[in-house]
């Protein structure tokens, strides 16, 4: 839709515009999604048909408060900013309205504070997963190298050979499988875009399933096997593995191990790394987090357990009852 000149626009028209000349060109398909799925459900039903022009602060600030009782800060936090966004650009270059309603609304301060909750498996759920999910499965390297490297879903799907350096013992992420089964050529953000080490264990499998591919290759023909040439693959027709196809094991955790998913995995990665004391600096590089802030809200258990262990070494090192009173 493009700007007619009306004197009236409604919320909706708003976005739409918003969206063909702004977030179409700009950002990436998982992005589009995700924006338009929030948007059909919580924006247009509630204030889609609003004049713009009436829209303020406070039916927004309003609008968010009820949300928080029923959206994770996580999902609250992302409606907020593309209500930002949207109105930002109706102000200008659209000039739909002379200021943005939402510049002044903010997320309520308990939700502000609170830290994101991870599901962490702990080492009984990783061997359950190992033998439900056994070599020889589909699944099998898609969900090691989560749990060896951190990577996403979608990181370790779209993950090739090429990317792969057997000598350096490294990885570089470069791309993400869509959940169309497309590889987008651009990580999930810039900061995505890295290259880390691994440790032995992955070499191994890395080393095997490179093995295990070139042997059925010779055998059905290079051609017809695999043409993306990606790490993980269906082991008997090459074909590309997608993110939802794995909803499969992500409703085994929940039935067998309480909870969890496919980025449990990578939760656990982090969390470990930090127990073994890397720094909170390192492991956010290593995940490919924007910031160390995020990666601080993410793990803030592992600080919390690092405080807990400081206070005993503080007591071991000063006991009490040395003070004279």
């Amino acid at each position: 839709m493009k700007k007619t000149g009306k004197k009236i626009v409604t919320v909706q028209e708003a976005f739409e515009v918003w969206f063909e000349e702004y977030v179409d060109v700009n950002t990436r398909t998982n992005t589009q999604k995700s924006y338009r799925g929030m948007i059909e459900k919580h924006i247009f039903p509630r204030l889609g048909n609003m004049e713009l022009k009436k829209l303020n602060a406070r039916i927004l600030q309003k609008f968010i408060n009820e949300k928080s009782k029923l959206l994770k800060r996580s999902s609250l936090s992302k409606l907020l900013a593309i209500m930002r966004s949207c109105f930002s650009y109706a102000v200008n270059p659209c000039e739909f309205c002379r200021s943005n309603p939402a510049e002044n609304v903010w997320l309520p301060r308990d939700m502000e504070e609170l830290g994101r909750t991870v599901h962490v498996f702990t080492h009984q759920d990783v061997a359950a997963i190992e033998t439900q999910y056994p070599p020889g499965h589909d699944y099998y390297m898609a969900l090691h190298i989560c749990y060896y490297t951190g990577l996403r879903i979608g990181e370790a799907l779209g993950l090739r050979w090429q990317d792969v350096n057997l000598e350096k013992h490294e990885l570089t992420v470069t791309g993400t499988m869509l959940e169309n089964g497309l590889r987008q050529s651009m990580p999930k953000t810039r900061s995505s875009y890295r290259t880390i080490p691994y440790g032995t264990q992955l070499q191994l499998l890395f080393q095997r399933e490179w093995l295990r591919q070139r042997t059925v290759r010779q055998s059905i023909g290079k051609s017809r096997y695999n043409k993306g040439d990606y790490v993980c693959c269906r082991l008997e027709s090459g074909k590309q593995i997608c993110a939802p196809d794995f909803r499969f094991f992500n409703a085994w955790c929940k039935k067998h191990l309480g909870g969890g998913s496919t980025h449990s995995l990578r939760h656990t990665h982090a969390t470990m790394l930090l127990e073994a004391g890397e720094t909170m600096d390192a492991v956010s590089k290593r995940l490919g987090h924007s910031s160390i802030a995020i990666t601080a809200k993410y793990y803030s258990h592992v600080t919390e357990k690092g405080k807990l262990k400081m206070r005993a070494t503080l007591d071991n090192l000063f006991p009490p009852g040395n003070i004279r009173g």
